[in-house]
């Protein structure tokens, strides 16, 4: 292999190690084209993004090895790029881009399709110039140019090295898009959360339930980016509605009660619709619209309802139905407190509160693969507690879990795990290895925590379904008792602990890897099992319940829950506990 190769090679993988461990293209674009043009012939190179699959400009983001250009354009030096209207670009340049393809022109000065670039070309001190569409998902997000002097040319392996730099430049930017929407949707979800707990607390005080509404329309307008939103909440006495509107723009107003027939005959919870371009009855125009049932159990309380947003997205939907779930447990807690039996209010309270803690863990029990599955068992305590769990199905091959256990008790703790599960939901698509998605739960909910003052055990999980591994970050949680297939337990693997979440903003939480095949069952659990007391004060503790895991390991999953149902009663005397009673088992299907 000649040095050249090698050369080319070695900078090849410097910048793939540059985009794999950057989240920010603009911080490592000038870096790229520099290990670029020290092993090709071209001389310069240059930038350009559309933002928002917008075609109509193309923003020149990197320009550091041109001389006459940046001169031309105001802005060069701003991080968003020069804005630069794609009319002005050459006939060849706006091919490349439509049909998606490498175009390269030897000579501007001969070509018909370089006319209107002849002019720069002179100044710029170029002759040729060949274009490299930026292409992920089969959409153009921006393209590279390289410049040729006059008497040069670009080889064809200078040509497949160039393609392969764009192809990671492209790589960077969608990265970059992707941290970008991650961090602006947990702002979103942030700001929905602490506004909803500070209307909450208000309705608490002052028990006006119309402040509260109109507080929360004009929120769940800001957070879908919407023009507008309505809460309409169906009162105790019949055909009686609390209605509280939002709009920017009052000269814009549409009626979204017209919009309550539409949605309230069909049988979804919510749901949203872009491009609708739908005339209401009194005339006013809705271009996109998203709605949530505000649930209790199967009765319907009301619907939150937005529209006109640009585009809305399942994001969009998720935090919607977020807010939905909390907005009916103020409401009804405003209701209960209406009534004058100050001794019921508190259990009618709990008790809703128990149910949406419910449904936040409806669904989450998944068949992995032929092998195993994961199986969740919570009973609530009286006191609602912080426990938590959901998985998700990522991909073909990931299943991705989360066992949680919030400090604390009530509306707070529920609230928390409202903000755990709007940002995993998020986060375990955007992330493959648990520690980085822990990491990032830890860093973005630190605020809401330490406001709140408490703090969260944590474990997450990823299960690769084709290879039987399992990846385990832990905060702080107990370590998961994994049962070998002679029915003990397995001592020698232990799941290195970082601190739980919450404490100390900037964690580095690390990765254990068990192979399934070895283990029928490994179960995660939270404290509620191992705290349970008898009247003697003695706790039912950790050696006790691996006990009998080993020896019902093989039983189904149901016939396990009912075993240790009676264990816990034969000890304690009591069907209720003081705390939460969850434990998740990853189980073997072969064993059943």
């Amino acid at each position: 292999m000649t040095y050249k190769y090698m050369k080319r090679m070695k900078n090849l993988v410097e910048i793939s190690k540059l985009v794999t461990q950057s989240q920010d293209f603009f911080s490592i674009k000038d870096i790229i084209i520099s290990k670029m043009l020290e092993v090709v012939h071209p001389a310069k190179a240059c930038v350009n993004i559309f933002y928002n699959e917008d075609f109509n400009y193309a923003y020149l983001v990197c320009s550091n090895t041109l001389d006459y250009i940046p001169k031309v354009f105001e802005g060069t030096d701003r991080p968003e790029g020069a804005k630069i209207d794609f009319n002005l670009y050459p006939d060849y340049i706006r091919e490349a881009i439509q049909e998606k393809k490498v175009v390269y022109v030897k000579d501007v000065f001969f070509d018909e399709s370089a006319e209107k670039e002849r002019e720069v070309a002179k100044n710029e001190g170029y002759s040729g110039r060949a274009v490299f569409p930026f292409v992920i998902e089969e959409k153009v997000v921006g393209f590279m140019t390289t410049f040729i002097e006059k008497g040069e040319f670009i080889s064809d392996e200078d040509m497949n090295f160039i393609a392969s730099v764009a192809s990671l430049m492209a790589l960077s930017i969608e990265i970059t898009r992707k941290n970008e929407s991650v961090n602006k949707l947990v702002s979103k979800l942030r700001q929905g959360m602490a506004s909803i707990n500070d209307a909450t607390r208000k309705l608490y005080a002052d028990k006006d339930i119309d402040t509260y509404l109109k507080d929360l329309t004009k929120q769940a307008a800001e957070i879908t980016d919407s023009e507008e939103a309505i809460i309409i909440l169906n009162k105790n006495k019949k055909h009686e509605r609390i209605v509280n509107c939002y709009n920017k723009n009052e000269s814009r107003r549409s009626n979204l009660f017209l919009m309550l027939d539409k949605i309230s005959g069909t049988p979804k919870n919510g749901d949203f619709a872009n491009n609708v371009n739908e005339v209401l009855e009194n005339g006013s125009q809705i271009n996109s619209y998203i709605y949530h049932r505000l649930m209790n159990e199967d009765s319907t309380l009301g619907y939150i309802i937005c529209a006109n947003a640009k585009k809305y997205t399942k994001d969009d939907f998720s935090i919607l139905s977020i807010m939905s779930n909390q907005i009916t447990v103020g409401t009804q807690i405003y209701e209960y407190n209406q009534n004058e039996v100050k001794h019921r209010v508190l259990q009618n309270e709990l008790a809703v509160l128990n149910k949406q803690q419910k449904l936040m863990m409806n669904d989450a029990n998944i068949i992995c693969n032929r092998k195993s599955q994961l199986y969740c068992y919570h009973k609530s305590a009286k006191v609602v507690g912080g426990d938590f769990y959901d998985a998700l199905r990522v991909d073909d091959e990931r299943v991705v879990y989360i066992v949680a256990d919030v400090m604390g008790h009530g509306i707070v703790s529920n609230y928390m795990v409202a903000l755990i599960k709007g940002a995993f939901k998020v986060l375990c698509r955007q992330f493959t290895k648990p520690s980085d998605i822990m990491n990032n739960l830890n860093s973005m909910l630190f605020e809401e925590f330490d406001k709140m003052e408490v703090f969260a055990t944590c474990i997450v999980g990823s299960l690769n379904t084709v290879h039987n591994t399992l990846t385990i970050s832990n905060a702080g949680h107990y370590s998961p008792i994994i049962i070998k297939k002679d029915g003990s337990v397995e001592r020698e693997k232990k799941c290195m602990k970082g601190i739980p979440i919450g404490v100390i903003e900037d964690r580095n939480y690390k990765d254990n890897v068990i192979y399934t095949e070895n283990y029928p069952m490994i179960c995660m659990f939270t404290d509620g099992i191992l705290e349970i007391k008898n009247k003697n004060k003695e706790e039912f503790g950790q050696e006790r319940f691996e006990k009998i895991l080993c020896n019902t390991y093989k039983y189904s999953r149901k016939s396990i829950v009912q075993r240790m149902k009676e264990e816990f009663y034969i000890f304690s005397g009591k069907k209720d506990y003081a705390d939460d009673i969850m434990m998740v088992m990853l189980k073997d299907n072969i064993s059943e």
